[in-house]
């Protein structure tokens, strides 16, 4: 069971170094390269063994090649299953490529980058104000991927790993209270879920704040437990660096939900009378901790946002910055509070405001036909959380009630669903899913209270039965589409391989480091008519 965690803390420090160390190179004007990779890996390694090389060699050895193991499988899968999401196809290629391919985010914009690149190439600029102002840690990771395989797509492979590193910690620390099996279950449940599920193939970067902010809250609670575990502080310091510089939403759950546990830390320890060595301990982890996740990693996104534009979170947030909300939702909503559209969104039939703009009640655990369709998207708008979420969320809140006398001995419980509620009614968007990874866990805590303290065994796997349908079915269409597609595409780009072809490339950007990995030489012309190409985001013709 130990080797499972420390397989996991590995490709934890991996991730956190080549994001951290890519951004250092930046400094020194060192942009991504093939070599970056594998010089991560034996860095991460000589790391590793001495950190613990009191484990002995044999030990240490079979950790490192293990996690190359699931590193080259992960690298594998995602190569082959191409991305069909829309924001993949977009902005996150387009960030990926154009680090892979020497744009440096400190000392550059990548629309220079960019028109720089060839004449066609003037008209590609239009994703460039996400691509230099938002987080970039999964693009760092996916780009040293991308540079050593050559193939765009490996970068997902940082998905696979994800969810490993929070499986295998999630599920070593339950083993201590549960049994291997309840312990699996749980810990399935909470890396796979409808948003995971749904993203698992794409270069959506909702997953990896859903799981890292998973681990966090799960490094906060172990905390809890025990103050001066320096393992628990470890991952949660990589955890931290990799989260804070991924999305803006996640950074702002994080910091919502460390400080929050930070004045439960200190709490305790006014009343045990150590109030001032923890609150030295706690300055003497987070000053740092600032000082690399924000100055020195997220440099290229805080600091320069700052200088540039008076806001760290810029184009978000801001007057003369993007709203990328408003448009999205049903226009019934302009009109709603936060919780009137977070209850619309959770207790109506799955819509993801494409085929049509409005939202219908529908009865807890019922579905119908015209949810399946919607309910396989990656990026679901109304009832995101699966077409089952609204009935297991009302169940989740019986069980709270039910066993309370049960698991209120285990304070952190509440405590940790309490914040949840107070991001939900504090955050305007809390309706859309993607946006709310906090709000799966009440499925995941009542499951944990159930299986922990529930005497009806046959209520145990009726509840988990319904969990695992309501992720079973965006898992299983994106997984069948994804893979019925990336036949299709691979099969195409073969054929036009090193042909000259004009296209008409939508807006879908990130598709050109396709055509480019595959030795396509492409025109463009978004007045030509022809094939469909990609998942029918491009129009081609040969030249």
């Amino acid at each position: 069971m130990k080797k499972i965690k420390e397989i996991g803390i590995f490709l934890l420090m991996l991730l956190c170094i080549i994001t951290v160390g890519s951004t250092l190179l930046f400094f020194f004007k060192i942009s991504i390269t093939p070599y970056h990779l594998p010089f991560f890996i034996f860095i991460t390694g000589i790391l590793y063994y001495l950190l613990k090389r009191k484990q002995g060699k044999k030990e240490i050895f079979s950790v490192i090649f293990i996690s190359l193991g699931i590193i080259i499988i992960s690298i594998f899968i995602s190569s082959f299953m191409f991305d069909r999401s829309s924001d993949g196809n977009t902005y996150h290629k387009d960030a990926i490529g154009v680090l892979k391919e020497g744009f440096n985010p400190i000392y550059q914009s990548s629309s220079n980058m960019i028109e720089k690149r060839s004449d066609d190439s003037k008209i590609l600029t239009e994703y460039s104000i996400w691509i230099d102002h938002y987080a970039k840690a999964n693009w760092i990771i996916a780009a040293n991927f991308y540079a050593l395989t050559g193939n765009i797509e490996s970068g997902k492979a940082m998905n696979f790993l994800t969810m490993y590193i929070v499986f295998s910690i999630l599920f070593t620390t339950l083993i201590t209270q549960f049994d291997k099996k309840k312990a699996f279950i749980i810990s399935m449940i909470a890396v796979l879920n409808p948003i995971t599920a749904a993203q698992l193939f794409t270069y959506y970067n909702d997953q990896l704040v859903c799981l890292f902010l998973f681990l966090a809250i799960l490094c906060l609670i172990k905390i809890d437990y025990d103050f001066n575990n320096k393992e628990n502080w470890f991952i949660y310091i990589l955890t931290f660096i990799l989260l804070s510089n991924t999305k803006f939403n996640g950074f702002g759950y994080l910091l919502v939900f460390s400080f929050l546990f930070v004045c439960r830390y200190l709490y305790r320890a006014y009343k045990k009378k150590i109030f001032f060595p923890t609150f030295r301990k706690l300055t003497i982890i987070f000053i740092p901790l600032f000082i690399v996740s924000i100055i020195i990693v997220g440099y290229p996104t805080y600091i320069k946002n700052t200088i540039d534009h008076q806001n760290p979170f810029f184009p978000l947030y801001d007057e003369k910055g993007e709203d990328i909300i408003t448009f999205q939702q049903p226009k019934k909503f302009i009109d709603m509070n936060t919780v009137e559209k977070l209850f619309y969104a959770t207790f109506s039939k799955a819509n993801n405001l494409r085929e049509h703009d409005k939202t219908e009640l529908k009865i807890p655990f019922t579905i119908y036909r015209e949810e399946f369709t919607p309910a396989m998207s990656n990026d679901l708008r109304i009832s995101g959380w699966g077409i089952l979420f609204s009935g297991l969320l009302l169940c989740s809140i019986i069980i709270l009630i039910k066993y309370f006398k049960d698991y209120q001995k285990e304070s952190w419980i509440l405590y940790t669903l309490g914040i949840t509620v107070l991001l939900l009614l504090g955050m305007s968007e809390s309706w859309w899913a993607r946006y709310t990874p906090h709000f799966y866990l009440f499925i995941i805590l009542s499951l944990y209270i159930l299986l922990k303290y529930g005497k009806i065994k046959i209520g145990n796997i009726i509840y988990i039965i319904l969990i695992s349908i309501n992720t079973l079915l965006p898992l299983a269409g994106n997984s069948y589409y994804t893979l019925k597609n990336s036949f299709q595409i691979f099969h195409d780009l073969k054929n036009l391989s090193r042909k000259e072809i004009i296209i008409n490339e939508k807006g879908m950007n990130g598709i050109l480091y396709n055509l480019k990995d595959f030795h396509i030489l492409y025109h463009i012309n978004r007045e030509v008519e022809g094939q469909d190409l990609y998942y029918h985001y491009l129009e081609y013709r040969s030249k």
